[in-house]
């Protein structure tokens, strides 16, 4: 009869979706994705954001101090690094290896223009041969595993068609897909059609990506993507810290201790910048900019804004959350 308990338990880990936080730029760092693993659950898997070459020729020390393994003592956290040729990529990779990583996912999705025009991030997505070429490179230098986080396009999402096929010949942990093209930045819909054209042509293990904000998002997600079991989530998280868990749920109600548990991430959140730095108005600044995606999720979310956005002290932010029912 145990042994049927634990079949039975294992066999539904296996077949149930899974959940990963995406990286995003000044928001998922090693604060967040801390002070998230501490108190709140059901992330299966978390992305930091990427790494990236400054014009010396050495990697930038912020995405450097993000990922130290002394400011990432959770597990479940994935490196990301942005490289427009082997060289640069070889350097973040090489970095990562030495703090004990073994798996390292290329950024090919971010899509500012500043970003794209270098041939970095989205920007290098309709030059499949190039790519392949920085893989092969990488593969025979590198022993990480290579994941990629990508969009579809720059100019369209055409590109996707001829890049993943292309990535068939690469022993890949994993394809990303955010189901838009790079010019659109965040705005418009996702391509959902083009989305589905993808799922035959790769062999790799496939992750939709792109505007999942509710659990009603996800449950047409779901209906859509049928065969698709890995799921990418980024602003709709940091709206709605408990996404993951009422998807697991399948409840599109927030547990009934959310105001206890959200106040606690808040708390932590807020201790973990403090540890690092004296300086209280870049401090209050970094919450004023969570906070334009938390209001989303409260009917009062624009006044708890604007108390944010006036608190002139750690302390003004601090009662603010101790009385943070009273705004709900």
């Amino acid at each position: 009869m145990l042994f049927f308990t634990f079949f039975i338990f294992y066999l539904c880990e296996a077949m149930r979706d899974l959940l990963y936080l995406a990286p995003l730029q000044s928001f998922t760092d090693f604060h967040f994705r801390n002070s998230f693993q501490a108190v709140l659950g059901d992330v299966d898997r978390f992305y930091a954001p990427y790494l990236k070459m400054a014009f010396d020729g050495t990697i930038k020390e912020g995405p450097k101090f993000d990922v130290l393994p002394q400011n990432n003592p959770l597990e479940k956290v994935v490196p990301q690094v942005m490289a427009c040729c082997t060289a640069d990529f070889l350097v973040m990779a090489n970095y990562l290896e030495d703090l004990g990583y073994t798996e390292v996912n290329w950024n090919l999705g971010c899509p500012y223009p500043m970003v794209a025009k270098r041939d970095l991030g989205s920007g290098i997505l309709n030059k499949p041969d190039k790519i392949c070429s920085i893989l092969e490179e990488v593969f025979r230098a590198s022993s990480l595993k290579i994941g990629i986080k990508m969009r579809m396009g720059y100019e369209d999402t055409s590109d996707i068609l001829n890049l993943l096929p292309a990535l068939n010949e690469f022993d890949l942990t994993e394809v990303i897909i955010h189901a838009r093209y790079g010019k659109q930045l965040y705005n418009g819909s996702c391509d959902h059609s083009r989305f589905l054209e993808c799922i035959p042509i790769t062999n790799h293990s496939l992750i939709y990506n792109g505007d999942i904000n509710s659990v009603a998002d996800f449950r047409y997600l779901k209906q859509l993507f049928p065969t698709i079991h890995q799921w990418m989530i980024g602003r709709g998280a940091i709206a709605n810290p408990f996404l993951f868990e009422m998807i697991q749920d399948d409840s599109e109600l927030l547990p009934n201790d959310f105001v206890q548990v959200f106040s606690d991430f808040l708390n932590l959140l807020l201790e973990s910048y403090l540890r690092q730095t004296t300086n209280h108005g870049n401090i209050l600044i970094k919450m004023t900019h969570y906070w334009e995606y938390f209001a989303a999720n409260f009917e009062n979310g624009k006044k708890m804004c604007r108390i944010v956005k006036k608190s002139k002290s750690i302390s003004d932010y601090s009662n603010f959350i101790a009385n943070l029912e009273s705004f709900i």
